[in-house]
């Protein structure tokens, strides 16, 4: 369910390709930054997020949609 929300805000923040910092996450999440961390390092890994840098100054990192969930647009099913 995490993961589903996380994504979801991904599509909605990140959709022109600009990366989604962890304090983002945790701001519109409400949910801890170690949890967050984990889900974050297994979607990366599982080729769902790509990485997208990291900010020195504040200990931020940030991830991004690849560019294959970018490119893919969704479409409405009509009944």
């Amino acid at each position: 369910m995490l993961e589903e929300r996380v994504i979801s805000l991904f599509r909605r923040l990140g959709h022109d390709g600009r990366g989604v910092t962890l304090t983002s996450l945790q701001t519109y999440t409400g949910v801890s930054e170690t949890r967050l961390r984990a889900l974050l390092a297994s979607l990366v890994q599982r080729g769902k997020l790509a990485p997208a840098g990291c900010d020195p100054l504040a200990s931020d990192f940030a991830c991004r949609l690849p560019l294959s969930a970018k490119n893919a647009r969704s479409t409405s099913i009509a009944a």
